[in-house]
């Protein structure tokens, strides 16, 4: 489930600093895991680092793609892969007492610290960091993300600073390798460094999750949670650079950087000793908020949390080198399967939206196609208070059209508001009088030219009869009318119609029709293109249906392209996907020009208009179009542009298109 605490809109250093801060604790920084895992194996223990700081990136990454993809910070979501209710449940669970042993860590630590500084009860430590974490937990998720915002930038160049100076400034000391005692359960480099990341990623996922669903957007999500990984990596090479100046004295600290940084002098010793402290809050804050999202929200939510940290501090006591030396290993081994299942999760989750992304029909909120048949599309708009719908589609397609609106509104137990029309052909409008029956109340929002379309007897018995043609083909027996039909609210250029949240703003986009318009969507930035701006087929093959004006058509793509759009729906074809959007009015101007000089040629070398018309369908008709459009639509549609084409030669064809 997602987040539902304050929306913190974190930019890329925040969600790179979250994810240093969940991993960046008592054991990285104090030198304990870093020297456990790394530096006992000398050189092969540098490259372990390096590997370590790779993986960082890659499973950062894929952790920020999931939880942005899933909208979620769930663990057991982040990690399972498919929709297994059991399975995900119980990984969730395994993942929440993971994340409870951060605390146990954590609170053993802070009580090596001050043991070891000032030579006091460790318990004085572990109830100290005990006390913070619970106080800053209970602040929800942008109390946290506030202290990392502060601390880390902070902590990070400290960490860095004092390894430098513990590089140059401590005499290198042979060690005889006999004397260094790797973890028992972690013998060689190669083992020690896939441990180091597996039991990592337990702490990891929680937080960069929720930091990334708590993003600005999903590219800040992914370039931070890299960024995060290349920190990682920097930091835990200059760690590893740092104890092996003494690797003896390394040994034998349970916090070596402490240790070190107070070899270098007393004052250096103290800034550490305070940057400890706060890599200790900080890594501990994080993962044990990740424990709490498991525990239920009510009145007894509080007292569970207190009770949970009083008991990690209790088991704390066992001391921080056993902690290092044999939990951290025994959770890097259950570790592997989680990354196992992370990867498989992230390759599932990426197949699915790649799926999606070459899905034309695949449309995004608050959008739902409810088109009823070939030919014309028809698209209901769920804003947040109004509905709307984009055009209607034909009218031998009424009867499944009003069914899928229904499905759509009676579930959300709302009615049509709004009837948006890009223009008056009958493809488009040709079931706008059945939706008017079936939502009388609902305003029709049309062109200017459109009022004088549907008050014409002419237009209306040609749209039946085009009606009735596609009907024939399609097996229809929907009796067909054009009465009925009226406009509403005439919309011009930048007329806004608010459907609460959103707001639909009406562009006039001359050229197919002089009642063309097209739509923009907001905040969503989706653009309904109208037929003046080009269709594609099934193929992605651009085909102009200029019937008015090229010159017209390619304004109105000059028009379009200037506009800032996350989305394009192009009629008869559906959503442009992000490869195709970015060069479609470009391509659209360019096919434009490429039908018009067609025509052209063909008028210069004497064809007539039914010649003209072969060479025209060669080209632009196939028998995947007809799927759409009956061959006498386009036979007609193509006579008006070659009339059209002959026209604009005539005056000065130099000079349609520039």
């Amino acid at each position: 489930m997602k987040d539902n605490s304050k929306s913190v809109n974190l930019n890329v250093l925040n969600v790179a600093l979250m994810f240093v801060g969940a991993i960046m604790g008592a054991g990285f920084a104090s030198g304990r895991e870093i020297w456990q895992f790394f530096g006992v194996f000398g050189e092969k223990g540098i490259v372990g680092a390096l590997l370590v700081g790779i993986l960082f990136i890659f499973l950062g990454t894929m952790t920020a793609y999931i939880a942005r993809k899933l909208d979620t910070n769930e663990m057991g979501r982040i990690i399972v892969p498919g929709n297994n209710r059991a399975v995900t449940n119980a990984v969730s669970w395994f993942m929440a007492i993971i994340l409870f042993t951060v605390l146990i860590n954590m609170t053993a630590a802070c009580g090596a610290m001050v043991n070891q500084l000032f030579g006091i009860n460790p318990m004085i430590g572990g109830v100290l960091i005990a006390v913070l974490v619970v106080a800053t937990v209970l602040g929800e998720f942008h109390r946290i993300s506030k202290v990392f915002k502060f601390v880390m930038p902070v902590l990070f160049a400290a960490v860095v600073i004092i390894s430098i100076a513990v590089i140059f400034s401590v005499e290198k000391t042979a060690v005889d390798p006999e004397d260094l005692k790797p973890s028992p359960i972690a013998g060689n480099w190669i083992l020690a460094a896939c441990l180091y990341i597996s039991y990592n990623i337990l702490a990891m996922i929680p937080i960069v999750a929720t930091s990334s669903v708590n993003a600005k957007s999903e590219k800040t999500a992914l370039i931070g949670s890299g960024l995060g990984g290349i920190f990682l990596g920097v930091l835990a090479l200059v760690i590893v650079k740092a104890l092996q100046s003494d690797m003896s004295f390394a040994q034998d600290a349970d916090m070596p950087m402490l240790a070190y940084s107070m070899r270098v002098n007393s004052a250096v010793g103290i800034t550490y000793a305070v940057i400890l402290f706060a890599a200790i809050y900080s890594s501990a804050t994080s993962n044990f908020y990740g424990f709490t999202t498991k525990i239920k929200d009510g009145p007894f939510k509080n007292r569970l949390v207190i009770c949970a940290a009083a008991t990690a501090f209790v088991l704390g006591l066992v001391g921080f080198k056993n902690v290092v030396a044999y939990m951290f290993p025994i959770e890097g081994y259950l570790g592997f399967v989680i990354m196992a299942m992370i990867a498989i999760n992230f390759f599932c989750v990426w197949s699915k939206e790649s799926k999606k992304k070459c899905d034309r029909f695949n449309l995004p909120e608050p959008l739902v196609r409810v088109t009823g048949g070939s030919g014309g599309e028809a698209i209901l708009i769920l804003g947040s208070e109004k509905t709307g719908l984009y055009d209607c589609g034909m009218a031998c397609f009424e009867d499944k059209l009003i069914e899928n609106i229904h499905r759509v509104l009676d579930r959300e137990n709302r009615t049509l508001d709004y009837i948006f029309l890009s223009h008056t052909h009958y493809d488009h409008i040709g079931a706008l009088p059945y939706i008017i029956k079936e939502w009388p109340d609902a305003k029709v929002c049309a062109g200017e030219k459109a009022v004088k379309v549907f008050a014409s007897e002419g237009a209306k018995k040609t749209m039946v009869r085009l009606g009735r043609v596609a009907g024939e083909k399609f097996g229809s027996s929907v009796e067909i009318t054009a009465d009925g039909m009226r406009v509403d609210v005439i919309v011009t250029e930048g007329t806004s119609i608010s459907l609460g949240n959103e707001k639909m703003t009406a562009f006039i986009t001359g050229g197919h029709t002089d009642c063309s318009v097209s739509y923009y969507l907001e905040p969503q930035k989706i653009l309904f293109a109208s037929e003046s701006t080009g269709v594609i087929n099934g193929t992605g093959f651009i085909y102009p249906s200029v019937l008015k004006s090229y010159k017209s058509s390619v304004e109105s793509a000059y028009k379009l392209k200037n506009l800032e759009i996350c989305h394009i729906i192009v009629p008869h074809y559906g959503m442009l996907n992000e490869k195709k959007q970015k060069t479609f009015f470009d391509d659209y101007i360019n096919a434009a020009k490429s039908e018009q000089e067609l025509i052209f040629k063909c008028i210069a070398h004497g064809l007539t208009d039914e010649e003209i018309l072969q060479e025209h369908s060669k080209v632009y008709w196939s028998e995947g179009r007809s799927a759409n459009q009956p061959f006498n639509a386009y036979k007609l549609n193509a006579e008006i542009t070659i009339r059209l084409a002959r026209v604009d030669f005539s005056e000065n064809c130099d000079k349609i298109i520039e």
